[in-house]
């Protein structure tokens, strides 16, 4: 997964970058959204940033989970085989506290080693990718959330992706730490318009056709 994530890091990095420009656009056009969305993709154009560059990469990822938690919930050659510590079978949670009662909604009765630690991970994660303070709230919800719905799942799973994570946290200090990445205008940004920047102006010519209808009727 080393390019997918290489790649999404690297995407990420630059919508980091431009926030400060966002926010300026934010400020000068205050109160008229369309402005402000107007020229933001306008600046993602110059600069040859895809926001959704960062999430596709992950979304092709998701395949894989998917395969891993059938894998380890119907494999027979890792039942009740233990890794280390706690961890004694990679086919079952990972229980290391038994509850006297059910969490609500989520229907936990055990408390698992992995699933935390996965957690942790997964909030390092979000704290270096989400620097947009409209989704600040991102980096402690989802945490959170995937924690406990982690905690039913095999050890075997949770084991993977917890080295995944600790592997992509390193990759991404590299990557936002490397030096000759700067933020530059690309050569002819025009060339060719990204899916967002299309439906943005399919948006607009479809504002401005209903409000020519609008003055036509009256």
């Amino acid at each position: 997964l080393y390019p997918l994530t290489k790649q999404s890091y690297k995407s990420m990095k630059k919508m980091s970058q431009l926030q400060p420009k966002i926010a300026e656009l934010k400020e000068k056009y205050k109160g008229d959204q369309q402005k402000i969305q107007k020229e933001t993709m306008k600046l993602y154009s110059t600069y040859g940033v895809n926001p959704a560059g960062g999430c596709l990469p992950m979304l092709l990822q998701m395949p894989i989970l998917f395969a891993l938690f059938t894998f380890f919930n119907v494999a027979i050659e890792i039942r009740n085989e233990p890794f280390i510590f706690w961890i004694t079978n990679l086919a079952a949670p990972d229980v290391i506290y038994q509850l006297p009662f059910t969490i609500p909604l989520f229907g936990i009765t055990a408390i698992t080693g992995l699933a935390p630690l996965l957690g942790i991970t997964m909030f390092f994660q979000q704290k270096m990718t989400v620097k947009d303070p409209n989704q600040k709230a991102l980096v402690y919800i989802m945490p959170f959330m995937l924690t406990f719905l982690f905690m039913s799942f095999s050890s075997g799973l949770n084991l993977y992706y917890f080295m995944f994570n600790l592997l992509s946290i390193g990759q991404q200090y590299l990557i936002n730490h490397q030096q000759g990445e700067e933020l530059v205008p690309v050569k002819n940004p025009k060339k060719k318009a990204g899916f967002m920047q299309r439906m943005m102006e399919a948006a607009e010519k479809q504002q401005k056709a209903q409000k020519q209808t609008v003055k036509k009727r009256r």
